[in-house]
């Protein structure tokens, strides 16, 4: 441990203390998929969840006509709607991992802001 991380330590309170270690232990997956559903986005994070269910609805219905269809031109086109619709239902997912990898970091950020600036207070 450095002479920064020291003085550090010794700047922070007990209830500074307890938020670090609150983010130290880190979240859930359920509690990030949670966190993506408030914030000034989360309108595009109920459309995403939204999206995501008809496509993948789509993926398996269109997967089932594609089984069960007779004629092979069917077929075809059966198992382009379900390839696309599964295409669909992992960018959306990635969309919504990166959501929550970016508010992951933002969290990191401010327990940075917030070391630095007690750090800051007590040197002055």
């Amino acid at each position: 441990m450095d002479k920064f991380e020291q003085n550090l330590s010794t700047a922070l309170d007990a209830e500074d203390k307890a938020f670090l270690d609150d983010l130290e232990n880190g979240r859930g997956l359920f509690d990030q998929l949670g966190a993506t559903l408030h914030g000034p986005m989360r309108y595009w994070s109920y459309m995403v969840w939204a999206f995501t269910f008809v496509f993948a609805v789509l993926a398996f219905y269109s997967g089932w006509q594609a089984f069960f269809s007779v004629d092979v031109k069917h077929t075809v086109l059966w198992v382009a709607v379900c390839l696309g619709s599964a295409q669909a239902v992992g960018l959306l997912k990635m969309w919504m991992f990166d959501r929550m990898n970016m508010l992951s970091m933002l969290a990191e950020l401010k327990r940075i802001e917030l070391r630095v600036a007690q750090l800051s207070d007590k040197q002055n």
